[in-house]
């Protein structure tokens, strides 16, 4: 009994202390993991909707229920998995005193969109908001929702946008007398539920297209108008298309995790290391090409990139194959080997994908060229070109086939409804008038001697009933009245009179 007592009592607590974490947890360290540097770690963070960015340059303290950064210190460093699986954070700014950032630091922030760095900073810098170190040698992370361009394509009509980063999105739903009563309450509401800007320029250019984009990748959709409301939707989409700048040599681990609406990512010539789990769940993306320059790949490198169906050529310059580094890719992805076999070829376990109901994967083909890989890939690229276009010709005559369908369906029901249901419901009707109102309704000449005809005989038939009810009354009263007989008599009874005198 104690011990459930003590068990539930530390659950509670526990429970009590997650939900109760402050929002920005940071820690003195001396000589940071021997740098010889000291200062402050921001070492956690548990955000919230009023956190969409976050400044990394100076500790955070709680005063009067706000926190505010203490200029007076300085942080040095982010530590591992600073923040994980946020859904908040869209921007990070960080400051030129940080000089350590864990490669774990920032993992599956599901909003983020961009990472600045102070020009400053001695040991990082930022790209378009890609994080790399100060010297572009290492990609540290690409943004899960980064967008850097316009792409008013994404719009479909009335706010289907497409390639949404996070199915988070803001509505608003204004009434007003008047379009600029409309905008004055939309403006107000939009400044105070995320501080945008929200201009009438921009609230014109929302009624005439549908969609206005105050910033890139941001997007105010326009999802129903009447003259007195108006309802709007704040969305966001994302860049499909990413390629790393030439110089850069490593991909840290987890750099593009979990991009998932990548479909395009280009590697340089002078890329020689691809971290642990770099690529992990890039659901999106069908191929990335190797670089010959390539020398090790990590664990679970591209695992879960369930999109790559097509060949990858591994060059002969890999030396290190992780376990798990295509583990749950495309069963059929084959591995085109520039090595003429595995000598030399430190390889990790399962680092092929396989199919569930195999116990091994098919060997990979050794002694190949990148020229015969891209063969086979094109020769896959024909072929589901070719079958979308069929698909997209089937469609086309399954939506004619059905347009004809409908065609011919609604022709049917308007023959039916010409020539049945429209002349029962007139028949109906008029028979309703005649019986109501008028009996000669819609009758012509010849129809209305008929009925004259038809209600003389009527009236013939019921004369003759009269008339013979009558006659039968008077027949009735002229006859005499019968008087009742008088009843024999029986020898029983004179037996009887008989009896009694004796």
């Amino acid at each position: 009994m104690c011990l459930l007592v003590l068990f539930i009592g530390a659950s509670v607590f526990m429970s009590f202390n997650m939900i109760s974490r402050p929002t920005y947890e940071f820690s003195y360290a001396e000589n940071y993991r021997d740098s010889g540097k000291s200062g402050y770690v921001f070492d956690g963070f548990n955000g919230n909707g009023s956190t969409p960015e976050i400044h990394i340059d100076h500790p955070y303290s709680k005063v009067n229920g706000k926190w505010i950064p203490d200029e007076s210190k300085d942080v040095i460093a982010v530590d591992n998995y600073t923040l994980v699986s946020d859904e908040y954070v869209k921007y990070i700014y960080i400051g030129p005193t940080v000089e350590y950032i864990d490669e774990q630091a920032f993992v599956y922030c599901k909003q983020l969109r961009a990472v600045y760095v102070d020009e400053a900073n001695p040991n990082y810098r930022d790209v378009d908001g890609v994080l790399y170190t100060k010297d572009m040698k290492t990609m540290i992370l690409y943004p899960i929702c980064r967008c850097t361009q316009l792409v008013f394509d994404d719009i479909g009509e009335f706010g289907d946008v497409k390639n949404i980063g996070l199915d988070v999105k803001e509505n608003f739903d204004i009434k007003g007398k008047d379009d600029a009563e409309l905008f004055t309450a939309l403006h107000k509401q939009i400044r105070e539920t995320n501080g945008d800007d929200f201009t009438q320029a921009m609230f014109d250019e929302m009624l005439e297209k549908k969609v206005t984009a105050p910033y890139i990748g941001t997007y105010y959709v326009l999802k129903e108008k009447t003259a007195t409301s108006i309802k709007v939707e704040k969305a966001w989409s994302c860049d499909e298309k990413y390629t790393v700048p030439d110089g850069v040599e490593r991909i840290a681990g987890n750099a593009f995790y979990k991009c998932d609406r990548l479909i395009e990512i280009n590697l340089p010539d002078t890329v020689k290391e691809i971290g642990n789990m770099a690529f992990f769940k890039c659901y999106g993306t069908s191929l990335i090409r190797l670089p010959d320059s390539l020398e090790y790949i990590g664990n679970d490198a591209f695992s879960y990139c369930e999109n790559m169906r097509y060949a990858v050529y591994i060059p002969a310059s890999v030396k290190h194959i992780g376990h798990h580094a295509f583990y749950k890719c495309s069963n059929d992805l084959k591995y085109y080997m520039g090595a003429k076999s595995d000598e030399g070829l430190d390889l990790g376990g399962r680092w092929q994908a396989r199919s569930d109901n195999k116990f091994e994967a098919d060997p990979p083909l050794w002694g190949t060229t990148r020229a015969e890989c891209d063969k086979y890939n094109q020769e896959l690229y024909d072929r589901d070109a070719k079958a979308a276009e069929e698909a997209a010709k089937n469609a086309e005559q399954d939506n004619n086939s059905n347009s004809s369908k409908d065609e011919l369906n609604t022709t049917a029901i308007k023959i039916i409804m010409i020539f049945f249901f429209i002349p029962g419901f007139l028949y109906i009707g008029v028979q309703v008038i005649r019986a109501m109102f008028k009996e000669d309704f819609l009758m012509t000449k010849r129809g209305r001697a008929k009925l004259e005809a038809l209600k003389k005989e009527k009236e013939a038939i019921h004369q003759a009933y009269v008339e013979a009810g009558k006659a039968e009354a008077e027949e009735s009263a002229g006859e005499p009245a019968e008087t009742p007989e008088e009843p024999e008599e029986t020898g029983d009874e004179e037996n009887a009179e008989e009896g009694g005198d004796e």
